[in-house]
């Protein structure tokens, strides 16, 4: 038995020998060919991995030129509403003078009223809203009415300077408008909304007042003065005339030179 065994442990090692043998003298076509030994990419890959990187490069660029859009227009509003609300401002301080220099106690109301809600909306801190748009309206109506263009002959100075910052209030106004609607037209894209590129932002309104021009008479002159001298205009001098070339006078009329007739007498018969 123990010879048997002592036997039969060398044959493995001899088996294993002439197996490997066996496959050096087969050559390499004996071998198990390896798996996934293949080229990792080919032209139709290269081709879709291309123009995935071109889209989203595409979508990216598109995107961020969005967001930044959004940015300039949010900051052109924060500017055109500073703006209006300088101007605004600035019409409720001339009508405040006006009132005190014409003893007009509603139009210093008025403008004493409009300027409480400037202080709030200084700033951003209040937005413009209908509150302070009642109290412009009404400011504006009591700018328009009669008794202050009777009573504002008597100061000039000040009613120029009310005129001039009432259409200073009506063009930052427009350009107020103008900057919301561009922000409010771009924010409601469909792709805005669904990726959130405005973030938390409100939204602007629009700022309504009535801001019609007051419509001013001719200053009249005072009692007793002189009517003003009308301003004489002179005639416009005519273009001096060309000398023209003396006419030559005319050819003498030549006529043929004719004899006159015999007048002799006839001799007698």
């Amino acid at each position: 038995m123990c010879r048997q065994l002592q036997v039969g442990v060398p044959a493995a090692p001899a088996a294993l020998g002439w197996a490997w043998a066996a496959g050096v003298a087969a050559g390499p076509s004996a071998r198990p060919a390896r798996r996934g030994h293949q080229p990792f990419t080919t032209l139709p890959v290269m081709t879709v991995v291309v123009v995935v990187v071109v889209v989203v490069v595409a979508v990216a660029t598109y995107l961020t030129w969005l967001a930044r859009r959004l940015d300039r227009l949010a900051v052109r509003v924060e500017a055109a509403r500073a703006g209006l609300v300088t101007q605004l401002a600035e019409r409720a301080q001339a009508a405040a003078e006006l009132g005190a220099a014409c003893d007009l106690p509603e139009l210093r109301a008025a403008a004493e009223r409009a300027a409480a809600g400037h202080a709030a909306t200084r700033g951003g801190a209040a937005p413009l809203d209908t509150t302070v748009e009642e109290a412009e309206n009404l400011l504006s109506r009591a700018l328009r009415a009669p008794a202050v263009a009777a009573a504002g002959q008597s100061a000039p100075a000040q009613l120029h300077a009310v005129d001039a910052a009432a259409a200073r209030v009506a063009l930052a106004r427009q350009l107020h408008n103008d900057a919301v609607r561009d922000l409010r037209a771009l924010r409601g894209r469909r792709l805005v909304r669904l990726l959130h590129l405005s973030g938390r932002r409100p939204l602007p309104g629009y700022f309504e007042i009535d801001d019609a021009l007051p419509v001013r008479d001719e200053p009249r002159p005072a009692p007793g003065a002189p009517p003003a001298a009308t301003p004489t205009v002179a005639p416009a001098a005519e273009p001096p005339v060309a000398a023209q070339p003396a006419a030559a006078p005319p050819a003498a009329t030549v006529y043929p030179e004719t004899r006159p007739p015999d007048a002799r007498p006839a001799p007698p018969e």
